[in-house]
């Protein structure tokens, strides 16, 4: 057995063990919008009668990424570069070997080889993570019957002008299909990266950068509806992310402006830096999304609402736009992992509380996957 990174003869292979362990046709475009994927993919080989013969027989991938970290001593924010991991997988023949746990121990000597100061992933079996170092966080989640709805349909204007537009691009030649807007002149990805950037400065938040909006952004979200809340000279001054499964309307993301006039968004930098405290949220774009949400489920019988989102302001006027005061309930999602690389274990420990605390933010797996 050979633990090593991953080369382009081990592609055929690594793909048909991650058919074979997971459900999800994502994963492999996902994957591929990582330039330097190989270089972060370990796999377990069993070596072959030639190198084409060889067989991966388990893998963990990791991909960096900027996150804002706890408020410095004067309260200045802070950002730590961490390591996401994903598609963690074994074949069946060989489980109960203890690959996946040698495999892991390897990606993070090679994280910390490359300098990353934690580790993040999101899973259902943390029991697989923590013997090699993980530990959970909590983030809340709300989930109750929607408000009522009258005649109003998404269209409608809110208060102060402001209007809901359903965003619904005709569908292109994607190998994955797609409902999310491919970004063109009538809505720049750097109007929603400018809200975004903005309205998230918690820990855990995500820096994204220009390819993850171009690229990763649009994939992860291929199942999703788009609102936008628009002045009426057409500005965009909130968007809302939701996916419709069933009878429950999930929301997957938020961000409005303040209510004042956008300023020009700026170039992209490479490395974005951490963005201020964000300033009291935009109540007519909150209120116009909010309204839009729940016209667009009743058209597709969507009864109930899921929304996971920071403990923030915007967030409960969000939840109270949306939901029905009775029936309503908070639980926890704890499948989100910390692990700490290079930074002490304490901060990564301050940093995992920090989630379930007020005023905080965290990552949405779509971010690092």
């Amino acid at each position: 057995m050979e633990f090593r990174t991953a080369t382009p003869a081990d592609v055929p292979s690594l793909y048909a063990l991650w058919a074979t362990a997971f459900d999800a046709p994502l994963m492999v475009p996902v994957y591929e919008t990582d330039d330097g994927r190989l270089d972060r993919t370990v796999v377990a080989v069993l070596p072959g009668a030639t190198g084409d013969e060889d067989r991966v027989v388990a893998s963990v991938c990791w991909s960096p990424r900027t996150l804002v970290g706890l408020p410095g001593p004067d309260g200045a924010p802070t950002t730590l570069t961490v390591s996401g991991v994903a598609n963690v997988a074994s074949a069946p023949d060989v489980r109960g070997r203890g690959l996946v746990r040698l495999a892991l121990a390897e990606a993070v000597a090679r994280m910390d080889a490359a300098g990353m100061d934690a580790s993040l992933l999101f899973t259902g079996t943390p029991g697989v993570y923590r013997p090699s170092g993980w530990e959970t966080f909590e983030v809340p989640v709300t989930r109750g019957p929607l408000l009522p709805d009258g005649a109003a349909r998404p269209e409608a204007a809110g208060s102060a002008g402001v209007v809901a537009r359903h965003e619904q691009p005709p569908r292109t030649g994607s190998p994955v299909p797609t409902t999310f807007p491919a970004w063109g002149a009538d809505l720049p990805w750097q109007d929603l990266a400018r809200l975004h950037d903005a309205f998230h400065a918690s820990p855990l938040t995500t820096r994204r950068t220009a390819e993850h909006w171009q690229r990763r952004i649009p994939l992860w979200y291929s199942a999703a509806e788009l609102l936008t809340a628009r002045r009426p000279d057409g500005s965009v001054v909130g968007y809302l992310v939701v996916e419709l499964e069933g009878e429950v309307l999930r929301v997957r993301e938020l961000a409005v402006g303040t209510g004042e006039a956008p300023a020009p968004a700026p170039a992209p930098a490479p490395a974005p830096a951490p963005a201020p405290a964000p300033a009291p949220a935009d109540r007519a774009a909150l209120d116009a999304l909010a309204l839009a949400a729940r016209s667009l489920a009743r058209e597709r019988g969507a009864v109930r609402a899921e929304v996971r989102l920071p403990r923030i302001p915007a967030a409960a006027g969000l939840i109270d736009a949306l939901l029905a005061p009775e029936g309503r309930e908070t639980i926890t999602d704890a499948t989100g992992m910390l692990r700490p690389v290079r930074r002490p274990v304490a901060e990564i420990d301050a940093l995992r509380a920090a989630t379930s605390g007020p005023a905080t933010g965290f990552h949405w797996p779509g971010d690092y996957l």
